[in-house]
């Protein structure tokens, strides 16, 4: 019963960390790759293009590692004493 209920709890505080840098990373991509008005060269854009691909990458591992986890609790709570 502890380990169960320590491995729910554990998962929840990784779902949490996850969707909340999942939203870190939703905001860092709009502001982060704004360049609108500054009449970027093309280094800044080469460099805003290069971020947004680390940005999509980092936010399809944090959307993984989330659905993982939920995926996970529904084996944990069949789990007898």
């Amino acid at each position: 019963m502890k380990i169960k209920v320590i491995l729910i709890i554990i998962l929840f505080v990784v779902i949490a960390i996850s969707s909340i840098k999942y939203i870190d990373l939703c905001i860092s991509k709009k502001y982060e790759t704004q360049l609108e008005g500054l009449s970027p060269t093309k280094e800044q854009l080469e460099e805003v293009n290069n971020l947004e691909k680390k940005i999509d990458g980092d936010k399809k591992i944090a959307f993984s590692i989330i659905v993982l986890s939920l995926v996970a609790i529904y084996p944990i709570s069949l789990m007898k004493k």
